[in-house]
């Protein structure tokens, strides 16, 4: 059986994230979101995942866009003087400095504020943008929070097909590609040493630049392996690249090669 998720990061960015994605999901083309807890629209996003259940919801753990849930000053190394998250770049020139238990109580309480704003667990979590995936030490803090919250799924980038995507994953990250092949089976074996379920598949490629049209969803759809698959997107109304996601769903024909493809719409509640 071939079963999909298809799931919209950044839920609380300010880019129009909480109009595409709840329309998504009221067309029935979008089963999952993934929230941005610290983000300006969380309190509207909030809202409506408390009155939808049925739409599944993660927490997008962030290190490295806005500001902590917690005062700067008990993170103090994961913000910069203004009390901001250090961007990507800065983040990894600063690993040495980051203090572990510090990111572990950041997301813990990002954890925590989803299921009070919301009055619902999550159903899995990932991480936002791909810093955190980089050192095996922040990584694996969101495994440890996962089992905390009692074994909720998380999403894997490193899949069953990673011998052949690594080349793709290390693209634009500064990365070889051996070191992306290595960490992600390290990673692998992470994840199930936790116990951890997770997706057959991971695909990032639609929501990539020049990759986000009806066409390309089209022929990654045709070719959707048989298992668990998550296909990101990052939908909005308000600029550009989240308009073509947007967009790009909503093509009518996307929703029929579903169909016609017996394709099976999921979200992480349904992982095993």
């Amino acid at each position: 059986m071939k079963q999909l998720i298809i799931n919209a990061d950044d839920l609380g960015a300010a880019e129009g994230t909480v109009e595409a994605i709840t329309s998504l999901f009221e067309k029935d083309l979008l089963t999952s979101t993934t929230a941005l807890v610290n983000l300006p629209d969380w309190p509207r996003a909030a809202a409506y995942l408390k009155k939808h259940p049925g739409l599944g919801a993660g927490v997008h753990l962030v290190m490295n866009d806005g500001s902590p849930i917690l005062p700067a000053e008990k993170v103090s190394s994961l913000v910069n003087q203004q009390g901001c998250f250090y961007d990507g770049s800065a983040l990894l020139r600063r690993y040495g400095r980051l203090r572990l238990p510090e990111l572990e109580a950041e997301w813990r309480a990002q954890i925590e504020k989803f299921i009070a704003d919301t009055g619902r667990q999550p159903d899995h979590l990932d991480l936002h943008c791909h810093y955190p995936y980089v050192f095996p030490s922040w990584f694996r803090v969101s495994l440890k929070l996962a089992c905390e919250f009692g074994g909720l799924p998380v999403r894997l980038p490193f899949d069953d097909a990673l011998a052949d995507k690594a080349a793709g994953l290390a693209k634009g990250t500064g990365f070889p590609t051996w070191y992306v092949r290595w960490t992600g089976g390290r990673y692998r074996k992470m994840v199930s040493r936790y116990g951890i379920s997770t997706t057959n598949y991971w695909e990032s490629s639609f929501s990539q630049e020049g990759n986000n049209t009806p066409e390309f969803l089209l022929q990654l759809l045709d070719k959707l392996p048989v298992g668990s698959t998550e296909l990101l997107c990052h939908p909005g109304t308000l600029v550009d690249w989240r308009k073509r996601d947007y967009e790009s769903l909503l093509d009518p024909r996307i929703k029929a090669l579903i169909r016609k493809k017996g394709i099976l719409l999921i979200n992480y509640q349904n992982i095993t």
